[in-house]
């Protein structure tokens, strides 16, 4: 399962900031016994000045962080999905998911049964306030099989494309992804797409593809 990070330089300075602030007024109410109230004209109110003024920032930039979280997506694999020659109902996916700091970028190709592609994620869906501190919602691409446009079920078992996903779904039987005050849900979603080639994407809570370099 994959949490990726974008915590900013601005964020960390500013909170940087209000540690400095916060130390300049801790240690101006220490002194004042010995130098008196001067010293809270002085070293208090330069660190609640900065400690004022770097909240402010920080919320700013906490809204701004807090609309990347719910908008933002992910690239998390490329696809190429084309009909097999003469065989109908058959179609050949080209599966390439990249990787990230633990994980290598993995290239597959597969042949399901169907007219469209099926590409389940699971996805953990993180609180908003934990997105604004700049992670961005769990996600693993996990399964991928065929639909025929008929309805007819197909007989083809689903390939586990990331490893299988019992796990995931075991802990979310037993409430153990329900995890207060950071998860706000846990559970598999899935994409259906037609022969092309896309990018697939990952957004705060769901999969999806998108025309390849659109």
């Amino acid at each position: 399962m994959s949490f990726p990070v974008d915590l900013g330089i601005v964020q960390i300075g500013l909170m940087l900031l209000i540690l400095v602030g916060i130390a300049l007024l801790i240690s101006a109410l220490v002194m004042v016994r010995r130098v008196g109230l001067r010293v809270l004209l002085g070293r208090g109110a330069t660190g609640l000045g900065l400690l004022v003024v770097a909240a402010v920032l920080l919320w700013i930039a906490t809204l701004m962080q807090t609309y990347l979280g719910l908008s933002g997506e992910i690239k998390a694999a490329h696809v190429v999905v084309s009909p097999v020659a003469g065989q109908e109902h058959r179609l050949e996916v080209d599966l390439t998911l990249y990787g990230d700091d633990d994980h290598g970028e993995k290239h597959d190709k597969y042949q399901v049964e169907g007219d469209l592609m099926v590409l389940q994620a699971n996805i953990v869906e993180l609180e908003p306030w934990v997105n604004a501190l700049g992670f961005h919602s769990g996600y693993k691409v996990t399964r991928l099989y065929g639909q025929r446009l008929d309805g007819i079920a197909t007989s083809q078992n689903q390939f586990f494309v990331n490893g299988d996903d019992q796990d995931f779904f075991a802990d979310m039987s037993k409430g153990r992804w329900w995890t207060e005050p950071f998860v706000r849900s846990a559970y598999g979603n899935a994409v259906i797409a037609t022969p092309g080639e896309y990018d697939v994407l990952i957004s705060r809570d769901a999969i999806k593809v998108r025309a390849a370099g659109r």
